[in-house]
């Protein structure tokens, strides 16, 4: 599922241009949680190419080839106007209607039943500029309610809980990786291709905790049920002689496992096993957090926290930014559900017909963006392209928004907006060109922040949070090549039970 610089012609973008006719910009990739380094290549309005830059200390030369071909999914099922739910049915107007009416929407529900009854969510594959303005929105107006869409159980109090304790360069001096709950093929691709380079020069050895999957080196299946986590944890498990006999052991968590109802205690298990292995060897095993999204670690900097589900419920308006997933809304909103939804979105979907009121944005080729990957280094993407008819860039439909509700907003340009949110995260004012690789905070200390969760953790199996590859957001369900791909996976894949498009597209 990688593809080197230049090994193969790209048969999308054979014959359709010559390479001096191209502009090319510097952006990266926002389909995992790696942030590898890619170059767009584009002609007038439309992407033609994209291919990997070299980057040593994320992705090498390397990319995926779903960042690689899905680019035909930018120009399908795009919202490219507002729409208002008029008698049922969505409805195109101008954006000064729009907004209009959700300034209306705000003000009268929040006085109605109270600023709490407003709930704000944001992607975790947004640009941190958005999820800025949207918690300044928030802040100015006393919505309390702001989330991103996970429900990890995770103590934000100290930022090694939520992202990588190393650098992803730093897993080629591994020599003993326990995968827990995660499949690094599907969720990370070029960090399962240094796993697989020190698995080649003979350094390493892999075992796993979780659901079965096909991988490109050998890996010790150890079971799926959280009791062999727990057997590890307390050194009467096999793989413990293993863990005290390697000279640098790591640990890769799936995020999907910290959305379980247990996983509060899943963390504090991890963390006791650290700090056992720190005190009777003498020796760092780290834990880090592998996230499946582009910008999870940079919304919890930011200080914006999981959302609730309970509290999602006694919402009587509902503003969800950049959401494309279309199980969240099926598993988090019911049909019969009376709350006023409002989607801003790039891509439609079968979902958009339950908003009442939809405002379309742009993808991340179509405005320059911050964020953090999972290791915590912040990196930019490039604009380059313009988005299509009347879609805006999400920030600033919230300063309109601001100026709508007769409030002024504390920003006017993005170079405002970014000055302002250097100033509670500093390192976001060097994204591309700042990186913290100073190991003294990563060694284990007698204090632990936050309190134990001393709960019990459930017997059902960990399962892996990925089953198709090449469908895991809007913008790879919209491309043709990324379905063809898909069925091709699921048609050579018969041990896991892939959806239908039958199913998908009801």
């Amino acid at each position: 599922m990688l593809l080197l610089t230049g090994a193969l012609t790209s048969k999308p973008y054979a014959f359709t241009s010559r390479p001096w006719e191209l502009r090319s910009v510097q952006s990266i990739d926002t389909l995992d949680g790696i942030g590898s380094n890619i170059r767009v290549d584009f002609k007038e309005s439309e992407v033609l190419r994209i291919l990997p830059r070299k980057n040593p200390e994320v992705n090498e030369n390397w990319i995926s080839d779903k960042i690689r071909f899905f680019y035909d999914g930018l120009k399908r099922q795009r919202l490219t106007s507002p729409y208002i739910k008029t008698n049922g049915e969505l409805r195109p107007v101008k954006w000064k209607k729009a907004i209009s009416k959700l300034s209306s929407l705000l003000k009268v529900y929040s006085f109605e039943y109270g600023p709490s009854k407003v709930g704000l969510l944001a992607s975790s594959n947004m640009d941190l500029e958005t999820m800025y303005a949207l918690r300044n929105f928030s802040n100015n107006y006393g919505f309390s309610f702001l989330g991103i869409d996970k429900t990890l159980k995770i103590n934000m109090d100290n930022p090694l809980n939520y992202r990588f304790q190393n650098s992803i360069s730093d897993f080629e001096k591994t020599d003993l990786c326990l995968f827990i709950g995660t499949n690094p093929r599907f969720e990370a691709s070029t960090l399962n291709l240094r796993l697989r380079k020190i698995f080649r020069k003979g350094n390493a050895s892999f075992a796993s905790i979780g659901g079965n999957f096909a991988s490109t080196f050998p890996i010790n299946f150890l079971g799926l049920s959280p009791k062999t986590l727990v057997s590890i944890a307390e050194g009467k498990h096999p793989v413990c002689k293993s863990l005290a006999q390697a000279e640098n052991p790591k640990i890769i968590l799936g995020s999907k496992l910290l959305e379980r109802a247990d996983g509060f205690v899943i963390q504090d298990l991890l963390n006791g096993l650290v700090s056992s292995f720190y005190t009777i060897f003498n020796k760092k095993l780290s834990v880090n957090l592998l996230h499946t999204e582009s910008n999870t670690v940079g919304g919890f900097e930011l200080g914006i926290k999981s959302f609730v589900k309970s509290d999602l419920a006694k919402c009587k308006i509902l503003y969800t930014v950049g959401i494309d997933k279309p199980s969240f809304f099926d598993n988090n909103i019911k049909p019969t559900s009376s709350s006023v939804l409002i989607m801003q979105s790039s891509h439609g979907d079968k979902n958009t017909n339950k908003a009442d009121l939809v405002l379309p944005s742009y993808t991340f080729v179509e405005k320059t963006g911050i964020y953090y990957n999972t290791e915590g280094r912040p990196q930019k993407t490039q604009r380059a392209l313009i988005g299509p008819n009347l879609s805006r860039e999400d920030w600033k439909i919230f300063r309109i928004l601001f100026h709508s509700l007769d409030k002024l907003a504390s920003f006017e340009t993005k170079s405002q907006l970014i000055t302002e949110m250097s100033k509670i995260l500093p390192s976001s004012y060097f994204a591309n060109s700042w990186f913290d690789t100073n190991s003294s905070i990563n060694q284990p200390t007698l204090f632990e922040f936050g309190s134990k969760n001393l709960g019990k953790i459930y017997k059902t199996s960990f399962k892996l949070f990925i089953e198709d590859f090449y469908m895991t957001s809007n913008l790879c369900q919209s491309s043709k090549t990324m379905a063809k791909a898909s069925e091709l996976l699921r048609s050579y894949s018969n041990n896991y039970k892939f959806l239908t498009w039958a199913s998908i597209n009801k």
